[in-house]
Formats: structure tokens, C-alpha cells, sequence
């Protein structure tokens, strides 16, 4: 943002609030912040939701926000979106990386013509300064992998396996070695394969067909990916081996999700909330574009008032974590317009 829109403060406050966090409330710094999300693929209606949860952040605060992102998930195209955002001086950039390596270069230039780089959802840690989380990466795994088991039952055997978005996601990848650790608790199961949806229906779909042909005796698969997760169930339907008949859990939306729950094909699907996600992300990107944080560990923004208010702090780690798992049953997922 510019100068003249900036509060102005004395040296002495501006030390004070970096050490207690930010204060912030309905009303904006300057009215004409804006954030772009940089966002894994256009179709994929998770997106949406952490799209709602900016919005309405930049409601309270006066400000804007606008997903960009490829129709198919590609990092090649995410590249060439944050060069196209930074030649744009766009005050803040938010990224869900596809692949954490191949975006850095692109995220270090941004921040270099002065846009403040973060990441949500999934991290690139070497050109962030701070990674919004949904929840710790192990609980997420562990989660997963907890719902799997309790569907195989009080004694699980048999061979598992894993359909994910794709070998760069590094969120995905770091659930999925949460989970191997849960599964190895339990010696009569064997994870036999790992395989990729590309964050498409369609291939997540071709991928658990062929899952279920190279390995007959499968017990259960677990699909940390939306919108592969409600492909896989289709998929496993479409061999007569759903309803329970291979054992799956996920997480992904529910609004395309809990019809296979409630059918029996998927035993446990959960998720967090994504639309707080993208609202505390829009809060951070604001704060780091004021000057008001530098993306310090110990530092914190603190919404006062709004749709979620809190006090929301950088860890050693760099990461604000947003909240926890929460399995969709039933009896809630109602509850979870996205």
C-alpha cells in the first residue's frame, strides 16, 4: 500500500505492537487493500470456501480479494500468475503452492517489487514470510488415518493404499507420512501404493480403477484430495466395491461429498473450516502490507471484531494455525455450508 495511506506512529509504538501483535478491528487501515490467491486449480470448489472467508474480511475491513489460478493444477501456471500479479504491485499475494520448489523463485521476485508473499493451505517455506495452516499437518494425517482403522475394525488387516493429489503437493505429502506412522501402528495392515488424482476428477477416478484391479484384495484407501475424494467413491462404486466394501477415508468439501457418506461408500471424510482459513489468511496479508508485523515468531494479529475473533500467533515455525479436524457426520455436515 502507499505511504500516505499508513498510519502514522512514533518509533515507541510501533515497537510495542510488534511485540503485543496487531489490534484490529471492523474498521480499515485503508480502504483500498487488496489481496490476491494464488490458488492451486479454479475447479476445485474448496477454493470457493476459502475465497467466502477472504471476503468477508475484506468486508469488515474495506478492502478486496480475487482468487487466481489455473483450471488444472500446474505450477508452471502458478508462476507465471505471481510474475503477472508482482509486475502488477499487488499489495499482497496469498499462495497455495502446487509445488513448493517451483514457485519460490517466482514468490522471492514478488517480494523483491514489494508485494508481501504468504501461503495458506499448503506452504513453500523458502519465499513465504508466514504460512497460514489449517491445522498441524500430523493431526491432519493422523486423523485420517484414525477413521480408516476404525472402519477396518478393532483388529485391521489387510492392505491400504493412498490416492493423493499429486507426488509435489507438500501438504498432501506431509499428511500422507503422518498417516503411514498412524497405519504402522498396526501390523496386520500394509500400505501398498500410492497413487495421484492431479486435483481432477476425472484421473483420481482412472487412478482408483486401476488400484482396484492391481490389487484385488484391497481393504481400504484413504484420499487426502477434494475434489478427489468423491472420485474415488465413485470410482469404487462403479467396480461394485463400494458401501463398505473398500473401506475409504478423506477429507475434501462437504456440498460434494456427503451423499457418499451418507450411502455408505465413504466410512469417514472430515476436513476444517476453509472458509476461516481464508479469512484469518486475508487478516495476516493486510497486517504484513501495513507494516504493523513483519512476520516475526511471537508476533500475532488480533481481530477484535468480525466473523471470527481471536488472537491468531506466528509460531518458531513461522505458521498461524486456524483450528483443528472435524469429521462430517451425519448428523452435521449441514452445519458446513461449503
Amino acid at each position: 500500500m502507499s505511504r500516505r495511506l499508513m498510519r502514522t506512529f512514533t518509533a515507541g509504538t510501533l515497537a510495542a505492537m510488534a511485540a503485543s501483535g496487531l489490534m484490529m478491528s471492523g474498521a480499515a487501515q485503508a480502504a483500498d487493500f487488496e489481496l490476491a490467491m494464488v490458488i492451486k486449480s479454479t475447479t476445485n470448489p474448496y477454493y470457493n470456501a476459502t475465497l467466502a472467508g477472504a471476503k468477508i474480511a475484506a468486508e469488515e475491513t474495506g478492502g478486496s480479494v480475487k482468487n487466481y489460478g489455473p483450471t488444472e493444477a500446474s505450477a508452471k501456471a502458478q508462476v507465471d500468475i505471481i510474475n503477472s500479479l508482482a509486475d502488477r504491485h499487488i499489495p499482497a499475494i496469498a499462495i497455495a503452492p502446487n509445488d513448493p520448489d517451483a514457485v519460490v523463485p517466482a514468490m522471492k521476485r514478488a517480494a523483491k517489487l514489494g508485494a508481501k508473499v504468504i501461503t495458506f493451505d499448503a506452504d513453500a517455506s523458502g519465499g513465504r514470510t508466514v504460512f497460514v495452516n489449517q491445522a498441524t499437518s500430523d493431526s491432519i494425517g493422523r486423523f485420517g488415518a484414525e477413521l480408516l482403522i476404525r472402519e477396518l475394525g478393532p483388529d485391521p488387516k489387510g492392505q491400504v493404499a493412498v490416492v493423493s493429489a499429486q507426488p509435489t503437493a507438500a501438504n498432501q505429502n506431509l499428511w500422507i507420512e503422518a498417516f503411514k506412522d498412524e497405519v504402522s501402528k498396526h501390523p496386520g495392515l500394509e500400505l501398498v501404493d500410492t497413487v495421484y488424482g492431479y486435483d481432477n476428477e476425472q484421473k483420481a477416478f482412472d487412478a482408483t480403477v486401476a488400484l482396484t484391479t492391481k490389487y484385488p484384495d484391497l481393504k481400504g484407501i484413504f484420499a487426502p484430495t477434494c475434489p478427489g475424494l468423491p472420485a474415488v467413491a465413485r470410482a469404487l462404486e462403479s467396480v461394485n466395491k463400494g458401501k463398505g466394501l473398500i473401506k475409504l477415508s478423506g477429507n475434501c468439501v462437504p456440498s460434494i461429498t456427503a451423499d457418499y457418506m451418507l450411502d455408505g461408500t465413504i466410512g469417514g471424510f472430515y476436513l476444517w473450516d476453509p472458509s476461516k482459513l481464508g479469512y484469518v489468511s486475508y487478516y495476516v496479508a493486510k497486517a504484513l502490507a501495513e507494516g504493523t508485523i513483519e512476520g516475526k515468531p511471537g508476533e500475532s494479529v488480533t481481530v477484535s471484531k468480525g466473523k471470527w475473533p481471536g488472537t491468531y500467533t506466528i509460531g518458531d515455525n513461522g505458521q498461524i494455525i486456524t483450528g483443528t479436524p472435524v469429521e462430517f457426520t451425519a448428523k452435521n455436515y449441514k452445519d458446513f455450508p461449503f
